[in-house]
């Protein structure tokens, strides 16, 4: 399984515009071969009404659930079940940097 990492942000005609500015989406996958990989977590995510900002060239390797980070760990099975899981970390505002 693959874990891919994405910044996004609703499009115009998605539900949640205007509700959110934008999300860090996780993206697993159940697949053999990580070009395939990043061809459909691009689908997906646009699929669910997001554009996507940047697509992080930087993947993780996934070989069993001590490998998810606590806050994933309820979705490995779901990856199997279904093939994928995309969960969106969606935020309403920019936080400003304290040091500005």
């Amino acid at each position: 399984m693959y874990q891919i990492v994405a910044h996004a942000k609703p499009k115009k005609n998605s539900e949640i515009y205007g509700e959110v500015i934008g999300a860090y989406v996780a993206f697993f996958i159940d697949f053999k071969e990580i070009d395939g990989a990043f061809v459909l977590a691009k689908y997906y995510i646009e699929n669910e009404g997001w554009e996507i900002i940047e697509l992080e060239d930087e993947y993780f390797i996934i070989d069993s659930i001590e490998d998810m980070a606590d806050d994933y760990k309820q979705y490995y099975e779901e990856v199997f079940e279904y093939g994928y899981s995309l969960i969106f970390n969606t935020y309403d505002k920019i936080e400003e940097d304290e040091n500005e």
